[in-house]
C-alpha cells in the first residue's frame, strides 16, 4: 500500500510540474488554459523592429528633393496598396510604410510598387498627407480620392454616419483597382496598422513560387498574417477534443502489452507491477492527454515554415492576390457593398472553389489598438501573433541576405 501511495504521489508531483511549466511558457497562447492577457501581448521582436523602422524614417526624412532613392522598376512583380484613414488617437501608417521598405535590397525595391491611398474626402486632415513629407518621397504613388462631386458626397455621407463596413469595402476595391492598373502580376492589400518583419518581401516572393500554378489549381490569396486564436483545436473545453477516447486508446496500448508480457515472462511480473500500470494508465495517461490539449495547439504544434493550403484564419491585415483573380474579386466586393473583408474573401473562395494559402512564419504583426472601425481596444489587441514576437532578428537578417542573393541570382 505504501508503495502505491508513493507512486501516486510521484505521479501527482509530475502533473504539478507540468502545470507549472504551462504557466511559465504557454501564457501567450490564446488557445491555452494558461493564457494570461496581462502578459500575453509583450513585444519582443516588435521592439527591435520599431528601432529599425525609426532609423528608416529618419533616413528618408533627411533626403533632399534632388537625392536619388530607390523606386519600383518597370517589371516589378508585386504591387502593395495601403488605404489609410485618420484615427482618433494613434496613427500607424508611417510605421507600416517604414517596415514595408526598411532593409530592402536594391533588387527588392525595384520589384515592389508601393501605393498609398489617403482614404479621406478631406485628406489634409490625415497627419501623413503631405506631398513634401518623407512618405511621398519613399513610396511610388501617394494619392487620395479622384472622384466626381456626386461620389464625393456619397463618401462624405459614409464618413459622417460612421458606415465603416461600407466605406471599408469601397476603399478596399479602390486600392485593388489602383494596383491592378499598374499591371503587376501580384497584388498585396495591407492594412495601415501592421508591422512587417525583416525580409518579408523575399519570403513572400518565395512563397508565391511554392503555390501550384496551373489552370486546375487556382487560388484567391496568400495570407501573411494570422493569429493563434484561429489555429487552435476544435474545442477548448475538456472533453471537446475526444480526450476520453484518446485516453482509453492510449491506456489500452499500454495495458494490453504489459499484461501479455506479465503472462509470458516471470521477469515482467517482477518489474511491471500492476500498481505502476494502474497509476500510469488510469491517472498519468488521461492527465497528460488533457494537459496536451489544454496547453494550446500553437504552443505545442506551431505551423512549420512554408506555404500551406489553409481555408481557416484571420484576418485581412496582409493579403497577396494573383492578378488574374482581382477583376472577379472587385466585382464580388462591389456587389456585396458592405461587410467584413476577411469573411467576404472566404465566401468568395468557397463559392468559386478557390484555394486559400497561408505563409509561415507570419510576416506581419497587427499594432492597431486604435481601430479605424471603432473596435474595442481589448478586441483590437487580441488580433495578435505571438509567433511574430518569437522571430529572431539575427536569423531573419541572415536569411534575408542569403535568399535575396539566391532569388535574384537565379533570375539573371
Amino acid at each position: 500500500m505504501h508503495s502505491l501511495i508513493r507512486k501516486v504521489a510521484a505521479c501527482l508531483c509530475f502533473i504539478f510540474c507540468a502545470v507549472w511549466y504551462g504557466h511559465i511558457y504557454f501564457y501567450r497562447d490564446p488557445g491555452s488554459v494558461f493564457f494570461d492577457k496581462t502578459r500575453a501581448y509583450e513585444q519582443r521582436y516588435s521592439q527591435y523592429r520599431k528601432a529599425e523602422i525609426e532609423q528608416a524614417i529618419d533616413q528618408y526624412s533627411s533626403l533632399e528633393p534632388e537625392d536619388e532613392h530607390g523606386k519600383a522598376g518597370l517589371n516589378a512583380t508585386l504591387c502593395v496598396a495601403i488605404s489609410s484613414v485618420k484615427r482618433q488617437h494613434s496613427q500607424y501608417l508611417e510605421t507600416t510604410v517604414g517596415s514595408l521598405l526598411h532593409g530592402l535590397s536594391a533588387e527588392e525595391r525595384a520589384d515592389l510598387f508601393v501605393s498609398v491611398l489617403i482614404a479621406e474626402t478631406e485628406p489634409q486632415k490625415h497627419p501623413s498627407w503631405s506631398q513634401d513629407g518623407w512618405m511621398s518621397k519613399a513610396v511610388d504613388d501617394m494619392h487620395t480620392y479622384n472622384v466626381s462631386a456626386q461620389e464625393k458626397q456619397y463618401l462624405q455621407g459614409l464618413e459622417e454616419t460612421a458606415s465603416y463596413s461600407e466605406k471599408g469595402i469601397y476603399d478596399y476595391v479602390n486600392a485593388l483597382r489602383q494596383c491592378y492598373e499598374t499591371g503587376r502580376p501580384y497584388i498585396g492589400i495591407f492594412e495601415d496598422d501592421i508591422m512587417l518583419a525583416d525580409g518579408w518581401l523575399i519570403r513572400t516572393l518565395l512563397g508565391i513560387r511554392q503555390i501550384p500554378h496551373s489552370d486546375t489549381s487556382q487560388w484567391l490569396f496568400m495570407r501573411l498574417f494570422n493569429q493563434e486564436r484561429s489555429t487552435g483545436w476544435a474545442s477548448r473545453s475538456i472533453g471537446g477534443n475526444n480526450e476520453h477516447w484518446i485516453s482509453i486508446a492510449i491506456g489500452l496500448c499500454i495495458t494490453v502489452p504489459v499484461l501479455l508480457l506479465r503472462r509470458q515472462w516471470p521477469w515482467a511480473r517482477t518489474h511491471l507491477d500492476l500498481g505502476t500500470l494502474g497509476v500510469v494508465a488510469l491517472l498519468l495517461n488521461p492527465a497528460l492527454v488533457v494537459f496536451f490539449f489544454q496547453s494550446g495547439k500553437a504552443s505545442l504544434l506551431p505551423p512549420s515554415p512554408g506555404v500551406f493550403d489553409e481555408p481557416f484564419g484571420c484576418c485581412s491585415q496582409a493579403m497577396i492576390f494573383p492578378r488574374t483573380e482581382v477583376p472577379s474579386l472587385m466585382e464580388f466586393l462591389q456587389a456585396k457593398k458592405q461587410g467584413q473583408v476577411d469573411l467576404l474573401l472566404n465566401d468568395l473562395a468557397a463559392e468559386a472553389s478557390l484555394t486559400r494559402y497561408a505563409l509561415y512564419p507570419v510576416q506581419a504583426q497587427h499594432i492597431g489598438l486604435d481601430s479605424s472601425r471603432m473596435t474595442e481596444a481589448q478586441e483590437a489587441q487580441a488580433i495578435w501573433s505571438m509567433a511574430y514576437e518569437d522571430l529572431d532578428p539575427v536569423a531573419l537578417e541572415r536569411y534575408h541576405q542569403r535568399m535575396t542573393k539566391e532569388y535574384y541570382g537565379s533570375l539573371v
